[in-house]
């Protein structure tokens, strides 16, 4: 009797749609419209919204073209796209309703167990908000706040308007297989927990992977093309493996108009968002860094966005980096709280890196060495290889707790300078 009282409200409401019952879900085929121009909003949004109040399912989009302004993603819900299906942006934003900020393409609010799966591809076309942020931001691709149980997996994400997949207040996410390119950051995560985010290669003109204050994450066999950050990150439990960053960006920075890469990583702890937490126990390994300005840039004294909570553990092993102007750029808080452990690893620096200051993002930061440490509580370097092409010293650290050389190559073997130690209580070299 349940099963034909949905069958009717399906037909009456959907008529145009196919359904059916599979292992006691509901599933709704949304039809390929006739007119690629027409916006499809509101068919789309009844099919989600009919799936939720079923019990949960899944919404199907055979391969063709869905325009559509913002749909809202219900609890138990699952947005399934063929391959060859495209859903894209309104060039309305009317269509996206009262505009703020925080709208997106695909919203949800307060939900548990949602999905966004297939080979099918968002294409937020660059919809441009002259309110938005920057004066031309439009619409997040994905914008979920307060949810649990997220599944991101084997979509493409391009021309995303704003972010690509942006995430606040959510826990136990699961981004794997997701390819991203142009727009603005590609996977932002503020105040969340428990993602892992694996196979993805993110080639954006922001950041690839941003936010702050998030615990207990996994990046795992990804790829970063940026022309801003790789990893503009604030977390607390952060494992990144097997992982490549390269630049110069494939797509400019669409404020800045520039290619370069900033940064594979930059501390990430804006005062305004109230952080509670620091960035610490992180573990970088199998780490491939190629063509970026620097690898790490930390600066709690007044750098950008980076002085709400400083940074403590962090460690990376095997990490080869090629042709960077800077390696480690890093200047810690008063309690001197930063512990910095780099291990197996080589670092060669770029033809034409003489100067000895750094402007990142409109600071100016002394950087006298390739590598250049200022207020730590342990510093450490294990059979770790220097090649300078500019004549300057390999490391820079001073006002530190303890520093350990072991096994330390410096290429070319016969600078006259190699080190600057200053004010530093402890100083191992094996």
């Amino acid at each position: 009797m349940m099963k034909k009282f949905f069958d009717v409200l399906f037909i009456v409401l959907f008529p145009l749609m196919i359904f059916h019952h599979c292992k006691g879900k509901v599933a709704i085929v949304i039809p390929i419209s006739p007119d690629a121009n027409t916006v499809t909003t509101e068919y789309i949004q009844q099919a989600i919204d009919s799936v939720s109040h079923a019990g949960g399912g899944t919404v199907l989009f055979p391969q063709g073209n869905y325009i559509t302004g913002g749909l809202h993603l219900r609890d138990n819900v699952t947005l399934q796209f063929d391959k060859g299906a495209i859903v894209q942006s309104s060039s309305d934003l009317a269509d996206f309703g009262e505009w703020k900020w925080t709208n997106g393409l695909i919203m949800g609010d307060s939900l548990k167990n949602i999905s966004i799966i297939g080979e099918g591809l968002i294409d937020g076309i660059n919809l441009p908000n002259p309110e938005g942020e920057e004066g031309f931001r439009g619409p997040h691709a994905v914008r979920l706040t307060n949810c649990n149980g997220i599944i991101i997996r084997d979509i493409t994400i391009t021309r995303s308007a704003n972010w690509a997949i942006n995430c606040r207040k959510c826990s136990d996410g699961i981004v794997d297989n997701v390819t991203i390119r142009g727009g603005h950051d590609g996977v932002h995560t503020r105040f969340c927990k428990d993602f892992h985010i694996r196979n993805c290669d993110i080639r954006t003109g922001d950041d690839a992977f941003a936010g702050n204050d998030n615990q207990d994450f996994l990046f795992e066999n990804c790829k970063a093309n940026t022309s801003c950050n790789a990893f503009r990150f604030g977390c607390f439990n952060l494992v990144v493996k097997n992982c490549h960053i390269w630049g110069p960006g494939e797509y400019e920075h669409l404020s800045q108009h520039r290619n370069n890469t900033l940064s594979a990583f930059t501390h990430f702890s804006p005062p305004d968002e109230d952080p509670q937490l620091k960035n610490g126990n992180w573990l970088i390994r199998e780490v491939t860094i190629d063509h970026v300005d620097q690898i790490f840039n930390y600066n709690f004294r007044n750098g950008l966005w980076q002085t709400g909570q400083p940074a403590a553990e962090i460690i990376f092993e095997n990490l080869t980096a090629t042709d960077v102007k800077k390696t480690f750029n890093m200047i810690g808080d008063s309690t001197k709280s930063l512990q910095l452990i780099v291990r197996n690893s080589s670092m060669s620096e770029r033809k034409g890196s003489e100067f000895t200051e750094f402007t990142f993002e409109g600071v100016k930061q002394e950087v006298p060495a390739l590598l250049n440490v200022n207020l730590f509580d342990i510093l450490e370097l294990h059979h770790v290889i220097f090649e300078t092409n500019s004549g300057n010293p390999a490391i820079m650290a001073k006002n530190g707790n303890k520093l350990v050389l072991d096994n330390v190559k410096l290429i070319p073997s016969d600078n006259q300078k190699p080190f600057i130690f200053e004010n530093i209580d402890e100083i191992k070299n094996p």
